[in-house]
């Protein structure tokens, strides 16, 4: 029996960094004015590395109605009070009722310093309407 809980225990923490919304310093994105729920998202590498470092965004995220021809998925670095410094699009299949994916995105050179937010968000681009997004603050970059 210890040797089960051992197991257990040592497959939680090693898997814990793939969970999700598992990074540190998470919120709602009710801070820069949006009112959505909160988007199911992990990253890495965490802090923001290197402009040109490959970051990846794991989402997995349930959707309370299908998606259409303009949902997108977000992913954009901001300063503190929430003006986008660079932003990456994604395309969404329509007509589905959840995302579960990873996305790459470059480190861009505009990326706020010292602090700075890494916001994920799935919206109706052109309609304007936030579904779900999660911010994340930073005050350090590795690498």
């Amino acid at each position: 029996m210890n040797r089960n809980l051992i197991f257990t225990t040592l497959f939680l923490l090693l898997t814990m960094p793939f969970m999700l919304n598992t990074n540190n310093g998470w919120s709602d994105c009710s801070i820069n004015g949006i009112q959505a729920d909160v988007l199911n998202v992990s990253w890495g590498p965490d802090p923001v590395g290197p402009t040109g470092m490959t970051m990846f965004f794991n989402v997995s995220q349930g959707l309370s109605q299908a998606s259409t021809t303009f949902t997108k998925l977000v992913v954009s670095f901001n300063d503190p009070s929430g003006v986008i410094s660079s932003a990456n699009q994604f395309e969404i299949s329509p007509g589905i009722n959840s995302v579960d994916n990873s996305y790459q995105v470059m480190v861009p050179d505009l990326i706020p310093s010292p602090v700075y937010t890494v916001a994920v968000m799935l919206t109706e681009v052109g309609i304007g309407d936030v579904l779900y997004c999660v911010l994340f603050s930073r005050d350090t970059r590795s690498g």
